[in-house]
Parts: structure tokens; sequence; C-alpha cells
């Protein structure tokens, strides 16, 4: 037989060897196309590992990023929806209350409608009032409903001055000149409203009780009511701020509830004369005489009995110069003290009277003034009690002491008539800006300021952009002191004030449907963007099916290509190692 040299045999089997090796290497890397293949078309996404294209994976992260935050702020504007809805709701309800009042205040007007059933629905009207405050505390979730937003500059600088000034100025100024002292145990809101409320430009709210006693409970300021700049010593808001801290003040040093002590009198015009008395009204008193010819019976008749509501210019001038002929008369007193002190002398003793726990409100009101002390007449005698004292007021005495301050020019010179100016005794004239110290501190009354929660701001779209929503408030009726129907008078005025609370509730139900626009557009715009965020995403990142099917399928042929002809290769394999084997055994 033929003789075969080992060597020669093995250097003809090398490419054979050469050949398997690479048919391994391209099986092995077939297998590795095809589970890459495999994974993109069961997980629809092109790229399976971002080492494939990490700039499209990059892409797709912060572009996935942001569209889960689309996503999250659109459920937040959802909220806000449904919280300017809830809004919405409750204006409904507060316009339904104001039509029913104007309903009661309407039929309180019939000259037919006794005391019983006027008082009867007076009774319905104060509890729609109480209902509308609370309404006016109503939350969303913990959220104030109403009054949220963040302060304006004017208002900022209005509560700085209130509380680094003005409240401060008017506490010293009134235990001073009234002999008060400030109750620190009872506790009293701050308010500032940046919109009108309509009635006053400030008021005192007080909670009075059976005995007298009455609790303050709080202190509101209608900002579009005052000239800005809002800061010492350019504004005269002081002024104000005073006549109202008087009214706090005497609510906590007498029974501010009862202060006549007949159990029936309101007494306003003592405590509005003393609130205007502390800084002076004589302007006012000069412009309404200019108007009426100087009709002194006119303007001193104004005070009525004292215990009408208040809210003419002129019952406010009658119960200041009421206040200061007191003052005078009290001065011509030959009672300790009381020539020195004047109106003081009144108002400290009072004090004295309520912070006696033996004494009660008749005990300590005017009427027990006058009979506790002798305070001269003009023609003789002394006044016996309130009602004498006002008759006196209204008659010729009261009218010619009027006239004596107009005729002497009192009324029309620099000194506004407060009880510390020149007017009245003081060292100098007092204009409008001086009557009221620029003091500067923290005041001593326990007031709560309201806090400035910032705007509610609406987050609306996953880059940051936000918009703030329109403050919108509801609409209360706080001075039901003034505002109610138990007398004709008091209907009338309440039907007026009634009618501009409807039109600012139209005012903020518009606020709220302004937001409610916005909101819904914002929504519509954030769909769009969530909808063009998820294409942009499957365009970077889904897998083309039909081209990755196709690749798959050649792919697997490949496959099984490469393993059918592997197995042919083992079984060669074997053949050949079986040759090796007898060429051996051959040549030995």
């Amino acid at each position: 037989m033929p003789t075969i040299r080992l060597g020669t045999f093995i250097d003809m089997l090398s490419p054979v060897n050469n050949d398997l090796t690479g048919l391994v290497f391209e099986t092995h890397r077939n297998k590795a196309e095809l589970n890459d293949s495999l994974s993109k078309l069961s997980s629809g996404r092109r790229i399976v590992n971002p080492g494939e294209d990490s700039g499209s994976h990059s892409q797709v992260a912060k572009i996935g990023s942001k569209h889960k935050r689309d996503i999250a702020n659109l459920q937040n504007l959802q909220n806000l929806v449904s919280y300017s809805q809830t809004q919405d709701g409750i204006l409904s309800q507060v316009g339904e209350i104001l039509h029913r009042m104007n309903e009661l205040a309407t039929r309180a007007l019939d000259v037919t409608t006794n005391d019983g059933d006027r008082e009867n629905y007076n009774k319905e009207f104060l509890e729609l009032a109480h209902q509308l405050d609370e309404l006016e505390s109503e939350t969303f979730n913990g959220v104030d409903l109403f009054g949220a937003g963040a302060f304006s500059a004017d208002k900022k600088q209005f509560i700085e001055s209130l509380t680094t000034h003005w409240l401060k100025a008017s506490e010293d100024q009134i235990i001073q000149d009234y002999g008060w002292t400030i109750d620190t145990s009872d506790s009293w809101n701050l308010i500032v409203n940046e919109k009108d409320t309509g009635g006053y430009a400030a008021f005192v709210m007080t909670s009075q009780f059976a005995n007298g006693t009455a609790d303050v409970i709080e202190m509101q300021f209608d900002l579009p009511d005052f000239s800005a700049p809002h800061t010492q010593p350019t504004s005269t808001a002081d002024r104000v701020v005073a006549h109202e801290m008087v009214h706090a003040m005497q609510a906590q040093n007498s029974y501010y509830g009862d202060i006549v002590g007949d159990g029936a009198s309101s007494g306003n015009w003592f405590k509005e004369g003393l609130a205007e008395f502390i800084h002076g009204a004589d302007s006012g008193v000069a412009s309404i005489l200019a108007s009426n010819g100087d009709d002194y019976a006119t303007l001193n008749g104004a005070i009525g009995t004292g215990n009408e509501t208040w809210s003419t210019s002129e019952q406010y001038a009658s119960g200041y110069l009421a206040v200061k002929y007191l003052h005078e008369r009290i001065k011509l007193s030959t009672e300790p003290g009381a020539s020195t002190e004047g109106i003081k002398h009144m108002t400290q003793w009072m004090k004295s009277q309520f912070e006696d726990s033996t004494q009660n409100a008749s005990q300590s009101g005017i009427d027990a003034y006058f009979t506790t002390f002798n305070i001269p007449k003009e023609g003789g005698g002394n006044f016996t009690g309130n009602t004498d004292f006002l008759n006196a007021f209204k008659g010729a005495d009261g009218q010619a002491f009027v006239k004596n301050l107009n005729d002497t020019g009192l009324l029309a010179n620099d000194d506004t008539g407060s009880i510390r100016g020149s007017d009245e005794g003081g060292a100098q004239d007092l204009d409008a800006q001086a009557v009221i110290s620029d003091a500067s501190g923290a005041p001593v009354s326990a007031y709560v300021e309201e806090q400035d929660t910032g705007a509610l701001t609406a987050m609306i779209d996953g880059a940051g952009l936000t918009y703030d929503l329109q403050s919108v408030d509801t609409i209360t009726i706080s001075d039901i002191t003034t505002y109610n129907l138990d007398s004709i008078s008091s209907a009338v005025a309440t039907l007026g004030e009634l009618e501009l609370l409807l039109e600012n509730l139209a005012d903020e139900r518009s606020m709220t449907g302004a937001n409610l626009s916005r909101l819904e557009k914002e929504i519509d715009n954030l769909n769009g963007k969530i909808t063009q965020g998820e294409l942009a995403v499957s365009r970077i990142e889904d897998t083309d099916v039909a081209l990755e099917s196709n690749r798959f399928a050649t792919r697997q042929v490949r496959m099984q290509s490469s393993i059918a002809i592997l197995a042919q290769a083992q079984k060669l394999n074997i053949g050949i190692q079986d040759l090796i084997r007898g060429i051996m055994i051959g040549q030995s």
C-alpha cells in the first residue's frame, strides 16, 4: 500500500481545522444576532443595550423624564380644576343666600309688618350672615378656598406700617388721652382687604354678651379706600387706625355692649364720638355746615337717639361734636380731676368700674356717670343721664357750642380739633399729619396678622413653566351691627349693601371662570405635549417590527445552517481521527 508521511498528512488537515474554527465563530455570532433580534421583537424596543446607540438612549431618557413630569403636572392641573369648581360651587351658594337676604330685607320694609315680624326676618337674616362666614372658611384638602394668593406690594406696605407704626402710635395715644389699658389676652384678627368690600374703609367687629362685656373679633381695612404710599409720615391712614383702635380698646375697658347702662341703648354716639375725638374731625364739620348753610339744629339733630346705626357723615360729625361738648362740660365741673382731664375723667372712671368685679353694666355706664358726678348744664343744674345730655346737645346750648366753634374759626384753623390739639388747650396746632404721632415699634395688642402664603401657582408643564391663579374672595357681611333688619332704616341701608355685595359676587365668579378657562386651555396644551412626547420617544426607541422580523428570519436561517454544518463537521472530525489512528498502526 502507498506510504504517507504523518507530517505531510497533518499539514493537509490544518486548513480543515481553520475552517472548522471559523464556522464555530460564525455560529456564535449568528446566535448573538438572533438573540438580539428576539429581544427587540419581544420588548418592542429598538435600543435594548445602551451601548448600541448611547446618544439616542440619552435622548430618550431626557424626553421620558419630561414626559413623566408632564403627566404628573396634568394631574395637578386637574386637581386645580376641582379646586376652582369647588370655589364656584360655594360662590353659587353665596349667591342664593344673598338673594334670600335681599328678599328678607325687602319684606322688612313693608309698613304693615310689625316689630315681631321684622324680628323674625332679622333672626333668619343673621343666621344667613353666619352661614356666609362659615362658607368663607371652607377648604379644599386643607387649602383655603378663598383669599389665597400673594399679597400685593401695596398690601405688604400697608401691613408693615400697621404693625411697625400705626397700631403702636394709636395705642400710646389712647392710653395717654383716655387712660385705657390693653388686654393682651383678647386676641383679634388684623385683616387688610385688597378689594373694596363696600360700606366702610375700616371697622372693628366685636361679639357682645348679655352682661354688657364684649370680645374684639377683628379689625378690617379696605385697601382701595386708602391712598398710597402707605408709609409714615406721608400717609394719614394712621387717623383711621386710631379711630378703630379706640373701638377695640373701649371694648376691653368698659361695658361696651351696654355702654349707656340701661340694658337697651347701644350708645353709638358716644362710641363713635370718642373714636373721632382722638384724631379730630373739624374739617368734616366745617364741610357739612358750609353745605347746609350753618344749620346747627340739623347737624346736632343728626345724633338722633344716639342708638341708630352710624353710617352718614352727619351722624359721625354730630357724635364727634357731642363728645367735644361733653368734654367741655366735664371740665367745668368741680369734681376732683375733672377740670384738667375732661372726657378722660369719664373714660377712666368707666374703666375702674369695669375692672371692679362688684360693679355691673348699669353701675358703670353713661347714666351711672351722670348720677355719680355733678356735670353742670349751661342753664343750671346737672345732667341726669344719657337722654338728658343728648337733649341738651340737640337744644339751644349744644347748638350755641357748635356755633361758637365755627364763629371763632376753630373749625377752619390748622388744628384738627383732637383731644390733644391747640383747640382743646394743647401746646400746638396738630394738623392731619401731626395729630397721630409717628411712633415706631411693635404694638402691645394681641392681634393675629394675615400670613402671606404666596400665590396659588400652577405648574403648566414638565419644563417648569408656571402661572399664578387669580385670587378669589367670597362675600360676607361682617358688620351685622350696621346691616340688619331690626328697623326700617337698617333694612334700607342693608338693601343698598346687598346690591353692592351681589355686584362683588359677580366679579368673584368671573375670576373663578377665568381661572377655569385658563386651566382647561393649559390641560389641552399639556395633553398635546404629552402626545407629541410619546410619539417622539416611540420614533427613537420603538423597534421597526417589519424590519426586525426580516432580520430575525435571516439570522434564524443562518443559525440553522451553521448548526447543520457543524454537525457534519463533527462527524468528519471523527473519521479523520480514525484515519490517523490507522496510519499510525500501519507504520508500526
